[in-house]
């Protein structure tokens, strides 16, 4: 649970919001109503707010004073106000750590906040280069996606920006500049895009010069920001472009992962499972594959209900998900039987890992109510190298079948 700081002095809008938040994002909500009142809390406890939400004009702070007292303590903030105007606007976006404005209008602001607020706690784990040889302009761009609650990675030129996102696969986004000594931002978006798609990483270019936005775009980029830009464009612009990586995120899960435990659907296994294999077997490496089966899974939703079938099933599949590694493939093959296909694994060990998952099984139980539903798995392991991978799917599946006819809850091996 985070803690969210709300200087609100509308009983009536306060109390909607607070009751949003706390009820749709779990997050503690302390609400005070003047700039004296903040002085104290912020004072007297631990500074650890995620954010802030300020209203501009508070009955002991007609002008904005709450702003710069709480950015002074570091804290990110979003402003209501009942007034809107250019002068308003400037006067919001000259101030740093403004994460956002919202205009006072009843339901829609509040479901804007609450969608604000989730976007930026999700953004503490999406990381964002900036590649830009100007330290002063790329200082300015860092601290903006920092407000936002970006992990934020700077480089000071094309080169740079490789070798970082060798060393961190998982960067979601570069923010580039065109511009740079030894590659432009046209050169390093060509050499991006030769490993990442669009759709696993976004390239925001940026130049002063208009005619940049068709190069970029052309040459991979998602999007194209022109110098020089207000804070307000720069959020809305990162913020579609994130959430249009997130959206087909959840489109390719929708089509590759188990709905209800989130594993891996037995139509990716396969799809990704062959070439795995292939690439296996040119370059000499071993794998394993493993079929698991959860023990009288049909006694369990004849004892406790379906209901909580499903949660023997998210249970063991959280512990099996957690237990291999990411370059593994760990699927839900169909009911409560399980595919494992783990890549470059030593084959005198693999009964050793297995064991381990099975001995986890047994003794973590699956809490539904009042009640603990004790669950036991059979583990069937093909370490041996095949023509194919469907024969070692089939030849682990027959040392599962052996493991369920020694009595159940026990590995067998091929080796």
């Amino acid at each position: 649970m985070y803690r969210v700081l709300m200087v609100e002095d509308s009983r009536f809008f306060g109390t909607l919001i607070k009751k949003r938040i706390q009820s749709e994002l779990q997050a503690e909500v302390r609400w005070v109503q003047t700039l004296s009142e903040t002085y104290e809390l912020l004072n007297s406890t631990a500074n650890d707010f995620f954010i802030a939400l300020l209203d501009l004009n508070l009955p002991d702070a007609p002008n904005g004073e709450i702003v710069d007292m709480v950015i002074g303590k570091g804290i990110p903030v979003i402003i209501f106000t009942a007034e809107y105007s250019e002068e308003v606007r400037k006067y919001i976006w000259s101030k740093k750590n403004v994460a956002d404005y919202v205009i006072k209008e009843g339901a829609p602001t509040i479901g804007y906040i609450i969608s604000l607020i989730r976007r930026i706690h999700r953004n503490r784990l999406i990381k964002v280069l900036v590649a830009d040889d100007s330290e002063p302009f790329r200082k300015m761009v860092c601290n903006l996606l920092r407000v936002h609650q970006y992990s934020v990675f700077e480089a000071a030129d094309g080169a740079e920006a490789l070798k970082m996102m060798d060393e961190n696969r998982d960067i979601r986004m570069v923010v580039s500049d065109f511009g740079m000594p030894y590659m432009d931002g046209i050169q390093l978006t060509k050499k991006i895009r030769k490993k990442h798609s669009r759709e696993q990483v976004a390239i925001i270019g940026v130049s002063a010069q208009e005619s940049m936005s068709v190069r970029f775009i052309k040459s991979g980029a998602n999007d194209f920001i022109r110098k020089p830009f207000s804070s307000e464009e720069f959020y809305c612009r990162i913020t579609q472009n994130i959430e249009m990586l997130e959206h087909i995120q959840k489109i390719k899960d929708l089509s590759n992962k188990d709905y209800l435990t989130a594993l891996y659907n037995r139509r990716y296994f396969f799809e990704v499972g062959h070439k795995l294999f292939a690439n296996a077997k040119r370059h000499n490496m071993n794998i394993t594959v493993a079929m698991a089966d959860i023990d009288f899974f049909k006694q369990i939703n004849d004892s406790y209900g379906h209901d909580a079938g499903d949660e023997v099933l998210k249970r063991i599949s959280l512990i099996l998900k957690n237990r291999f590694r990411e370059s593994d493939i760990v699927s839900r093959f169909g009911g409560e039987e399980f595919c494992i296909l783990a890549m470059n694994s030593d084959p005198a060990q693999s009964f050793g890992l297995f064991e381990t998952v099975r001995k986890t099984v047994e003794s973590s139980g699956t809490c539904v109510g009042d009640k603990t539903i004790r669950h036991t798995v059979s583990i069937g392991i093909c370490t041996e190298a095949a023509d194919c991978l469907a024969t070692m799917i089939r030849r682990a599946d027959l040392m599962l079948y052996k493991a369920k006819k020694q009595g159940r809850n026990c590995v067998v091996s091929d080796r």
